[in-house]
């Protein structure tokens, strides 16, 4: 996973770190699988994210299944040869998470060469599903038909 502390992958004004970037260093999460086409990160339930009943305030669920998502893509592309950003993501929320550990998880469902299809699911550490999305990603940067690395 790791592309060296600080690498610029995106140009001069982004900086990433891949063994500790800031959205998982933030809330505080651990991946833990990134593999073709799925990822696996682990949260554990903060108190500064909830509502006033002590629940996990439902934009939170976005942010779990977005990074989720991005991650599966990354696990999909991992040379960083293809650039994308979220265009459209439908959250449908089924369960509040109100303690413990929970995990997103993200899986590419179709990469093609200008778009791709995601799909992404909060589970409870028993399981359950709390929360699904789906994700639709613009290709901003691939490799030329033919490279090595081109999907779709």
């Amino acid at each position: 996973m790791s592309q060296g502390n600080g690498k610029n992958l995106f140009g001069d004004h982004v900086q990433i770190d891949l063994d500790q970037p800031n959205t998982i260093k933030t809330f505080g999460a651990e991946i833990e699988t990134m593999e073709d086409g799925f990822a696996r990160i682990k949260y554990r339930y903060r108190r500064e994210w909830c509502n006033p009943r002590g629940t996990i305030q439902g934009g939170m669920y976005s942010v779990f299944l977005d990074e989720a998502m991005g991650y599966a893509l990354m696990g999909k592309f991992p040379k960083f040869d293809t650039l994308w950003t979220t265009t459209s993501m439908t959250v449908n929320l089924l369960r509040p998470i109100d303690g413990g550990d929970f995990y997103a998880e993200g899986r590419v469902v179709r990469a093609g060469r200008r778009a791709i299809y995601t799909e992404g699911e909060v589970l409870t550490a028993q399981g359950k599903s709390v929360a699904r999305a789906s994700a639709n990603f613009l290709v901003i940067q691939s490799p030329e038909p033919g490279e090595p690395g081109q999907t779709g």
